[in-house]
C-alpha cells in the first residue's frame, strides 16, 4: 500500500490544531503591550526628568464588546517642553479616571521623562504601573493556557504524524461501532473498533452517526501505525 502524502497544513485543520491561535493571540498582544509598557517604566524610572506639561484636550472613549457591556477609556492630551528641544512635544495617553476627573483644560500637571528619549513620557506613572499589571498577567495566563493547551494536543498529534510518516501501514477490519458519552454540538458522537492484519485491535477518533455509518462492520480499512506507541490510525481520519 502507499504512503499518502504529508500535508501538515491539512493536519492542522483535521486535528483542530488551530484552536492553539486562540490563546496564543491573547499571550502575544496582550503580553506584547506588557513589554512595551514595562519598558516605558523601567525608563522613567532610570532616566527620567520631572516637569510641567499643558493639559490641551480631554477625551473618552467608550466601547461595548459582543455581549453588549461598555469599556470606557480616559485620554488626556498635553504638551510639555523638554530640555535640549526647541520645539514642544505633544502626545496623548490613557489616564485613570481620578486624574481625568482632576485634570481641566489649559491647566499644568506633572510629566515624567526621559532626558535620553524625551518623547517617552507619562503623566500617570501610577496607572502605567497598573497597566503593567493587569496586562501582564493576562499575557501570562493565556501564556500557560498556550503551553498547557499544546502540550495536551500535540501529545497524540505527534503520534499521528510519526504514524504518517514513519509507521507501518495496514488493513483492518471495522469490528463494532461504539457508542459514546459525549455530544459535540448536540451530536451524539461514536468511535469504530477495528482488528487490524496483525490481530491489534484500535479504534476511531469521536465522530458522529452519519460520518461512520459508511463503515459497517466487516468492512476494511486502511490504519497507520505509530512505530513508537503501537497505536493505529485510520487514514479517513487523519490523511
Amino acid at each position: 500500500m502507499q504512503r499518502k502524502p504529508v500535508s501538515y497544513w491539512h493536519l492542522i485543520k483535521r486535528l483542530r490544531l488551530y484552536w492553539l491561535g486562540f490563546p496564543l493571540v491573547f499571550a502575544l498582544g496582550f503580553g506584547g503591550i506588557a513589554l512595551s509598557i514595562g519598558a516605558q517604566v523601567a525608563l522613567l524610572a532610570r532616566e527620567g526628568v520631572s516637569g510641567d506639561a499643558l493639559v490641551i484636550a480631554r477625551q473618552i472613549e467608550r466601547r461595548r464588546d459582543s455581549d453588549g457591556k461598555e469599556t470606557v477609556s480616559y485620554y488626556l492630551r498635553y504638551r510639555y517642553n523638554a530640555e535640549g528641544r526647541a520645539e514642544p512635544i505633544e502626545k496623548r495617553q490613557s489616564v485613570s479616571r481620578r486624574l481625568y476627573d482632576r485634570a481641566r483644560e489649559g491647566q499644568s500637571i506633572p510629566v515624567t521623562y526621559a532626558w535620553t528619549q524625551p518623547e517617552r513620557a507619562s503623566v500617570d506613572l501610577r496607572h502605567d504601573r497598573i497597566g503593567l499589571i493587569i496586562f501582564g498577567t493576562i499575557g501570562a495566563i493565556a501564556s500557560v493556557v498556550t503551553l498547557g493547551l499544546g502540550w495536551w494536543m500535540l501529545g497524540r498529534k505527534l503520534s499521528i504524524i510519526r504514524a504518517l510518516r514513519h509507521g507501518e501501514i495496514r488493513e483492518a477490519r471495522v469490528t463494532a461501532l461504539e457508542r459514546t458519552n459525549t455530544e459535540i454540538n448536540k451530536q451524539q458522537q461514536y468511535r469504530l473498533e477495528w482488528r487490524d492484519a496483525t490481530g491489534a485491535e484500535g479504534r476511531s477518533m469521536m465522530a458522529s452517526h452519519n460520518k461512520l455509518a459508511a463503515y459497517p462492520v466487516g468492512d476494511v480499512i486502511i490504519v497507520y501505525i505509530d512505530p513508537k506507541t503501537g497505536t493505529g490510525w485510520w487514514d479517513v481520519q487523519v490523511c
